[in-house]
């Protein structure tokens, strides 16, 4: 009897996901909403070694999950979170277009889609706004992230207010700062996966 109860709510929260999903889709761009279940969706996904890892890489940046439907963030950088205004619960679960608005070129977004498309790394400049509705030119990397093994477990995307390029204290260009971000992330992803694949042997 437990067992059918578990999988009753099982597939009422896979159908309430997709239902929330497509609703918060077609809402404006000025509404909010916070559902626990949704901003929730990111977490756990990831074990506590590699959010560790992730942690000590100061640029902005988040991890989405492309296994996962509609690509959802499931791991977002404090640097993040300051440029872009949100807390860690509001973006987790979501996927990144909760940052175009208005005046945000289609054709960037369609030059992001068809990277992942056809798993290619890519740079754009695009315009996104804050949580407050602030915009900002948003110099963005997005690059595959493959496991040990070579598949592709997440894609990572790199922002750069376009405001703010030219303060790094250390001289890096953005497309250096970048570069070290994705790297990093790589590194850790990679690390953990050939870690759990000798724990396994």
């Amino acid at each position: 009897m437990e067992s059918q109860l578990g999988l009753l709510e099982k597939s009422f929260n896979a159908r309430y996901s997709v239902w929330v999903r497509e609703v918060l889709d077609e809402m404006p761009d000025s509404f909010t909403i916070t559902d626990p279940y949704i901003c929730s969706a990111g977490r756990g996904l990831l074990s506590s070694s590699l959010t560790l890892s992730l942690g000590r890489i100061k640029q902005s940046f988040v991890l989405t999950d492309p296994h996962l439907p509609d690509m959802p963030i499931v791991y977002a950088s404090d640097a993040f979170l300051k440029l872009t205004g949100y807390a860690r619960h509001e973006v987790l679960g979501h996927n990144c277009r909760f940052l175009s608005g208005v005046d945000t070129d289609f054709s960037s977004i369609f030059q992001i889609k068809e990277s992942i498309r056809t798993e290619q790394a890519c740079t754009v400049r695009i315009l996104n706004y804050r949580k407050d509705r602030s915009s900002f030119w948003n110099l963005l990397h997005i690059s595959p992230v493959r496991n040990a093994s070579g598949k592709i477990a997440y894609y990572v995307g790199v922002q750069i207010d376009e405001s703010c390029k030219s303060q790094d204290k250390h001289g890096l260009s953005p497309e250096m700062m970048q570069r070290g971000a994705v790297g990093a992330v790589k590194v850790a992803v990679r690390s953990l996966s050939i870690g759990a694949g000798t724990s396994e042997s």
